[in-house]
Protein backbone atom coordinates (compact mmCIF):
# COMPACT_ATOMS: atom_id res chain seq x y z
CA UNK A 1 0.00 0.00 0.00
CA UNK A 2 1.75 3.33 -1.19
CA UNK A 3 0.98 6.70 0.77
CA UNK A 4 1.63 10.05 -0.99
CA UNK A 5 1.68 12.92 0.87
CA UNK A 6 2.35 16.83 -0.16
CA UNK A 7 5.95 18.05 0.94
CA UNK A 8 6.48 19.80 4.21
CA UNK A 9 8.67 22.32 5.19
CA UNK A 10 10.12 21.10 8.59
CA UNK A 11 11.47 24.70 10.82
CA UNK A 12 14.96 24.46 9.66
CA UNK A 13 13.73 25.15 5.92
CA UNK A 14 14.49 22.00 4.86
CA UNK A 15 12.04 19.72 2.78
CA UNK A 16 10.40 16.85 4.62
CA UNK A 17 8.52 13.55 2.60
CA UNK A 18 6.91 10.54 4.09
CA UNK A 19 8.83 6.89 3.54
CA UNK A 20 5.67 5.35 0.96
CA UNK A 21 6.84 2.01 2.77
CA UNK A 22 7.67 2.70 6.43
CA UNK A 23 5.88 5.96 6.63
CA UNK A 24 9.09 7.39 8.71
CA UNK A 25 9.98 11.59 7.89
CA UNK A 26 12.65 11.71 5.24
CA UNK A 27 14.49 15.24 5.10
CA UNK A 28 15.97 16.69 1.92
CA UNK A 29 18.38 19.82 2.22
CA UNK A 30 17.05 23.41 0.59
CA UNK A 31 19.09 22.99 -2.56
CA UNK A 32 16.88 20.28 -4.09
CA UNK A 33 14.52 21.42 -6.98
CA UNK A 34 11.02 20.85 -5.68
CA UNK A 35 9.76 19.79 -8.94
CA UNK A 36 12.03 16.64 -8.26
CA UNK A 37 9.52 15.69 -5.62
CA UNK A 38 6.15 15.38 -7.95
CA UNK A 39 4.78 11.93 -9.20
CA UNK A 40 8.05 9.42 -7.15
CA UNK A 41 7.86 7.53 -4.65
CA UNK A 42 9.76 7.74 -1.64
CA UNK A 43 12.01 5.40 0.15
CA UNK A 44 14.09 5.89 3.13
CA UNK A 45 17.44 4.37 3.17
CA UNK A 46 16.65 1.57 5.62
CA UNK A 47 13.75 0.51 3.63
CA UNK A 48 15.91 0.88 0.40
CA UNK A 49 18.66 -1.37 1.96
CA UNK A 50 16.07 -3.78 2.67
CA UNK A 51 14.51 -4.08 -1.08
CA UNK A 52 18.35 -4.37 -2.03
CA UNK A 53 18.91 -7.11 0.01
CA UNK A 54 15.76 -9.14 -0.57
CA UNK A 55 16.66 -8.73 -5.06
CA UNK A 56 20.05 -9.81 -3.97
CA UNK A 57 18.75 -12.98 -1.93
CA UNK A 58 16.63 -13.90 -4.73
CA UNK A 59 19.34 -13.43 -7.32
CA UNK A 60 21.66 -15.77 -5.48
CA UNK A 61 19.18 -17.93 -4.92
CA UNK A 62 18.12 -18.27 -9.06
CA UNK A 63 22.23 -18.40 -9.54
CA UNK A 64 23.55 -21.45 -11.09
CA UNK A 65 27.27 -22.64 -11.86
CA UNK A 66 28.18 -21.22 -15.61
CA UNK A 67 24.92 -18.59 -16.10
CA UNK A 68 25.66 -14.90 -17.32
CA UNK A 69 25.14 -13.63 -13.90
CA UNK A 70 28.04 -16.31 -11.61
CA UNK A 71 30.13 -15.56 -14.63
CA UNK A 72 29.71 -12.16 -13.90
CA UNK A 73 30.43 -12.32 -10.41
CA UNK A 74 33.21 -14.20 -10.80
CA UNK A 75 34.98 -11.35 -13.35
CA UNK A 76 33.96 -9.29 -10.46
CA UNK A 77 35.79 -10.82 -7.92
CA UNK A 78 39.25 -11.05 -10.32
CA UNK A 79 38.94 -7.48 -11.29
CA UNK A 80 38.63 -6.26 -7.61
CA UNK A 81 41.82 -8.08 -6.82
CA UNK A 82 44.18 -6.96 -10.17
CA UNK A 83 43.02 -3.31 -8.86
CA UNK A 84 43.75 -4.44 -5.12
CA UNK A 85 46.97 -5.85 -5.95
CA UNK A 86 48.12 -4.38 -9.31
CA UNK A 87 48.25 -7.36 -11.76
CA UNK A 88 47.39 -7.72 -14.98
CA UNK A 89 43.70 -8.21 -16.05
CA UNK A 90 42.24 -8.67 -18.85
CA UNK A 91 39.56 -11.26 -19.12
CA UNK A 92 35.86 -11.42 -20.23
CA UNK A 93 32.75 -13.40 -19.37
CA UNK A 94 33.02 -15.24 -22.94
CA UNK A 95 36.67 -16.26 -21.92
CA UNK A 96 34.99 -17.96 -18.63
CA UNK A 97 32.29 -19.67 -20.74
CA UNK A 98 35.02 -21.30 -22.19
CA UNK A 99 36.51 -22.34 -19.61
CA UNK A 100 34.02 -23.47 -17.04
CA UNK A 101 32.58 -27.08 -16.67
CA UNK A 102 30.58 -28.68 -14.32
CA UNK A 103 32.83 -30.18 -12.50
CA UNK A 104 36.48 -29.23 -11.22
CA UNK A 105 38.69 -30.86 -13.97
CA UNK A 106 41.46 -31.37 -10.91
CA UNK A 107 39.30 -33.41 -7.73
CA UNK A 108 36.83 -34.48 -10.30
CA UNK A 109 33.85 -32.76 -8.01
CA UNK A 110 31.16 -31.43 -8.99
CA UNK A 111 30.83 -27.76 -8.46
CA UNK A 112 28.00 -25.96 -6.13
CA UNK A 113 27.30 -22.12 -5.66
CA UNK A 114 27.03 -21.33 -2.44
CA UNK A 115 24.51 -19.59 -1.22
CA UNK A 116 24.11 -16.96 1.12
CA UNK A 117 22.82 -17.12 4.77
CA UNK A 118 23.63 -20.92 5.01
CA UNK A 119 25.72 -22.34 7.53
CA UNK A 120 29.34 -23.96 6.48
CA UNK A 121 29.95 -27.25 6.60
CA UNK A 122 28.31 -30.34 5.10
CA UNK A 123 24.85 -31.63 4.96
CA UNK A 124 21.12 -30.67 3.75
CA UNK A 125 21.25 -27.11 3.04
CA UNK A 126 24.72 -26.46 4.08
CA UNK A 127 27.19 -24.82 1.96
CA UNK A 128 30.24 -26.85 1.24
CA UNK A 129 33.01 -24.01 0.27
CA UNK A 130 35.08 -26.67 -1.54
CA UNK A 131 33.34 -27.07 -4.48
CA UNK A 132 32.46 -23.86 -5.27
CA UNK A 133 34.29 -22.93 -8.57
CA UNK A 134 37.48 -20.29 -8.93
CA UNK A 135 39.64 -18.65 -11.18
CA UNK A 136 43.29 -19.66 -10.77
CA UNK A 137 46.14 -18.00 -11.72
CA UNK A 138 48.35 -20.94 -13.40
CA UNK A 139 51.52 -18.72 -13.01
CA UNK A 140 50.28 -15.93 -10.24
CA UNK A 141 52.76 -13.70 -11.02
CA UNK A 142 51.46 -13.23 -14.61
CA UNK A 143 47.88 -11.96 -13.79
CA UNK A 144 44.11 -12.75 -15.23
CA UNK A 145 44.39 -13.14 -18.86
CA UNK A 146 42.73 -16.01 -20.68
CA UNK A 147 45.97 -17.97 -21.36
CA UNK A 148 46.87 -17.84 -17.58
CA UNK A 149 43.39 -18.76 -15.42
CA UNK A 150 41.54 -22.07 -15.41
CA UNK A 151 38.64 -22.78 -13.10
CA UNK A 152 38.74 -25.09 -10.44
CA UNK A 153 36.83 -26.01 -7.01
CA UNK A 154 38.04 -23.94 -4.21
CA UNK A 155 39.59 -26.87 -2.93
CA UNK A 156 41.86 -27.43 -5.41
CA UNK A 157 43.04 -24.11 -5.91
CA UNK A 158 43.69 -23.68 -1.48
CA UNK A 159 45.92 -26.76 -2.40
CA UNK A 160 47.34 -24.82 -5.37
CA UNK A 161 47.96 -21.62 -3.38
CA UNK A 162 50.05 -22.12 -0.24
CA UNK A 163 53.07 -24.44 -2.53
CA UNK A 164 54.46 -25.09 -5.80
CA UNK A 165 53.49 -28.75 -7.45
CA UNK A 166 56.39 -30.30 -6.57
CA UNK A 167 55.43 -29.45 -2.89
CA UNK A 168 52.27 -30.88 -3.17
CA UNK A 169 53.04 -34.18 -4.37
CA UNK A 170 55.55 -34.85 -1.94
CA UNK A 171 52.84 -34.11 0.31
CA UNK A 172 50.81 -36.75 -1.48
CA UNK A 173 53.23 -39.29 -1.52
CA UNK A 174 54.45 -38.59 2.03
CA UNK A 175 50.57 -39.33 3.27
CA UNK A 176 49.92 -42.25 0.13
CA UNK A 177 52.69 -43.96 2.49
CA UNK A 178 51.47 -42.80 5.39
CA UNK A 179 48.03 -44.66 4.97
CA UNK A 180 49.58 -47.93 3.34
CA UNK A 181 51.43 -48.18 6.97
CA UNK A 182 48.62 -47.07 9.25
CA UNK A 183 46.05 -49.47 7.10
CA UNK A 184 44.29 -46.51 6.71
CA UNK A 185 41.76 -46.60 3.89
CA UNK A 186 41.65 -43.51 1.51
CA UNK A 187 38.52 -42.17 0.95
Amino acid sequence: MKHTEETQVNPRGCKVKRCTTCLVDIVYPDNINPSNFRNHTYICRTCDLKKEYQKEKKRRKNKKVGDKQHLTDMLDGCRARSRKNNILFSLKIKDLRELITDTCPILGIKYEINKKNKQWGKGKGKNNWQTSPSIDRIVPNKGYTKENVIIVSLMANSIKNQATPKQILKVGEFYEELYKEKGIVNG
